[in-house]
């Protein structure tokens, strides 16, 4: 356990070494909130359920957050481990496999979840961010997104050789993923085909799923985003286990 633990300290200081994943993760979303939030100052009261654009835009931002350490931090990662040897070295360690690669998980999911923290406390300060569902839905909705997600990022960083075809990959992947998931446009907006394409997005599930928590829509409201997340995790955690390569 404190091989697991001194390991997971040690990739928090390697993640927050890299300016790019720093950026994406701490950076770039409250740029985006302030960006959008001083665009659409629209009153809660004008729309529906008393919610304003701010509270719609939160849970969606923090899709892009999971989306990016899912790709670049966990993908881009692994791959990048593994063509400079880093794991054939791990291998002689006494940590378990299943030690050095949770603990690659472990700390995108905490620093997506300090993300997703520090997004709510900035629109709670800054735009009267509102919420009706209970934390534990919402902390629930957030887990089953990352890890569903972050296992697609998992996949990718088992079928790829070189950490440049997986940043190519991961670039192709991520951006029309975002902005076509309705993470950053309202898919309320969008032609009526690109609505029916966005639920073939993964990314589009869990925007659907963290909102309805965060508005406190109920589960009823999520049983399809519940289910697609939970079988794209089953479906790409056992491609990973069957691809991964540890050189």
């Amino acid at each position: 356990m404190r091989g697991f633990l001194n390991l997971t300290w040690i990739e928090v200081k390697l993640f927050l070494r890299e300016w790019q994943a720093v950026f994406f993760t701490f950076i770039f979303l409250p740029m985006l909130l302030f960006f959008f939030g001083s665009i659409y100052r629209v009153s809660p009261e004008e729309m529906a359920g008393g919610f304003g654009p701010v509270d719609y835009m939160v849970p969606a931002f923090v899709a892009i957050g999971i989306a990016s350490n899912a790709f670049f931090s966990i993908g881009g990662v692994l791959t990048s481990y593994r063509e400079r040897g880093i794991f054939r070295r791990f291998r002689v360690t006494p940590l378990r496999p299943s030690g050095i690669l949770g603990a690659q998980v472990l700390v995108a999911y905490l620093m997506t979840l300090l993300s997703a923290l520090l997004l709510m406390i900035l629109a709670r300060l800054f735009f009267g961010l509102k919420t009706s569902g209970d934390y534990l839905s919402m902390w629930a909705a957030f887990t089953l997104g990352s890890l569903s997600i972050f296992s697609l990022g998992f996949l990718i960083g088992s079928l790829c050789k070189t950490a440049r075809i997986s940043y190519a990959v991961n670039t192709t992947l991520f951006f029309p993923m975002i902005f076509l998931s309705g993470a950053t446009f309202p898919l309320e907006i969008m032609p009526e085909s690109m609505r029916r394409l966005a639920q073939l997005i993964p990314l589009h599930h869990v925007v659907a799923l963290l909102q309805n928590a965060w508005l406190g829509r109920g589960l009823a409201a999520s049983r399809l985003n519940i289910a697609v997340l939970g079988g794209l995790f089953v479906l790409c955690a056992a491609l990973s286990a069957r691809a991964f390569k540890w050189e």
